[in-house]
């Protein structure tokens, strides 16, 4: 019999979502030729979303009342998405249509078991609540890891969720401690890489011309002080107008480029502004409407220097030297996977621009270890194939 197995994950405007699930697809096609893959987005469509917001106003005052009391009012958030998925309701439906017909579920990667942002305990709750009734296993992999806190309601959500006997397997790209904060069975966790790291073996790109242009990967302003680091855009503007100024000084060509995010590209036209230059192609990449074209424009380059993680990633899949911004952990995680933590900078070592570029050029010299990428990429490889094998759920 055929297996049907359906991959969830993040389906949006940044590009690097997207590789993920088009390489996670590419692995398991491999593993099983035969098998019937579908590709969901976690979230139902933008109008339920909304549907969901809107529809429980006396929760909605009662959070207003108890809103200095952070885990009551996480509760109630949780609330509003738990009424809004019961049985019979559209969340439910658009959960049933994309799970019930198959017999494996895996969450293609990306940052799911997160807490602070995005809401991803809710998808996360749904899909193992029906899977757990349904025998449905499920896996998570090469996951995000952002933390873990005993006392944020959403942290234990995702904790009772990743327990559940449905979940047979959980791979993390980066934070394994934290994981084992979660989950109970320590048999059931590992490490592998990201399934970004396929990108060289899942797209076909043999017509690009390389070019000895650096790239770099801009970012949208607030993102730094979203993730609690105190930077502000102007601060970020002028961090990307010093490293281009001594990228000139030291005769190299750059181009600014995104991930396919509308605020990433805009960062990229209010530099170009700053600098009193044109808002033309040889300073900023157009905006990527495919992922295959965000994989084009980065193997087109002598080397990046990114924010965006899955440009780092991608990069490295291609063996392109690549410098990575610091403004989430998963960034220092890469690099510490890849054993080259050093060109993974902060925000101290960044704003430096010669450090940045004297770091850059070492990268240059000094390549990868490709047994150590290729180590992780096994692994990945290894845990979906092991997952694939499982059989019923227990009770």
């Amino acid at each position: 019999m055929k297996k049907k197995i359906v991959l969830v994950g993040l389906k949006n405007k940044n590009l690097g979502d997207i590789a993920i699930l088009d390489t996670c697809k590419f692995l398991v096609q491999n593993l099983y030729p035969d098998a019937k893959i579908s590709i969901k987005n976690i979230f139902p469509n933008r109008q339920t979303m909304k549907e969901v917001n809107n529809l429980h106003p006396k929760i909605d005052f009662a959070i207003e009342k108890v809103k200095n009391y952070p885990y009551i009012t996480q509760i109630l958030n949780f609330s509003k998405w738990w009424l809004s998925q019961k049985r019979k309701t559209e969340i439910y439906k658009y959960y049933k249509k994309i799970l019930k017909k198959n017999s494996y579920v895996i969450f293609a990667g990306g940052g799911i078991i997160k807490f602070s942002r995005e809401y991803l305990w809710n998808p996360v709750y749904s899909i193992t609540t029906y899977c757990q009734r349904k025998k449905i296993p499920v896996f998570f992999n090469a996951t995000g890891v952002e933390g873990y806190d005993d006392k944020n309601f959403y942290s234990q959500l995702l904790k009772y969720s990743l327990n559940k006997p449905c979940v047979k397997k959980i791979t993390t790209r980066d934070d394994i401690n934290s994981l084992k904060k979660y989950v109970k069975n320590w048999n059931k966790i590992s490490i592998a890489g990201d399934s970004a790291l396929w990108a060289r073996e899942t797209y076909n790109i043999e017509d690009v011309e390389k070019t000895n242009i650096i790239g770099i990967g801009v970012i949208r302003g607030n993102i730094f002080n979203d993730y609690g680091i105190n930077f502000s855009e102007k601060q970020l503007v002028n961090t990307y107008i010093n490293i281009i100024k001594k990228l000139e000084e030291k005769g190299y060509k750059w181009q600014l480029f995104c991930n396919g995010a509308k605020s990433d590209y805009e960062m990229g036209k209010i530099i170009l502004t700053t600098l009193g230059l044109p808002i033309e192609e040889k300073y900023l990449a157009p905006r990527p409407q495919k992922t295959i074209d965000l994989i084009k424009k980065i193997y087109s380059y002598k080397a990046t220097i990114s924010a965006r993680l899955h440009a780092n990633i991608i990069a490295v899949s291609y063996d392109i030297p690549t410098i990575g911004l610091v403004w989430n952990n998963k960034l220092k995680f890469f690099g510490e996977r890849i054993e080259c933590p050093e060109r993974f900078l902060v925000k101290e070592q960044f704003t430096n621009a010669n450090f940045v570029i004297t770091v850059l050029e070492n990268a240059i010299l000094n390549g990868y270890n490709k047994g150590v990428i290729n180590s992780l990429k096994s692994k990945t490889q290894k845990s979906l194939y092991e997952f694939l094998q499982t059989g019923d759920i227990d009770e």
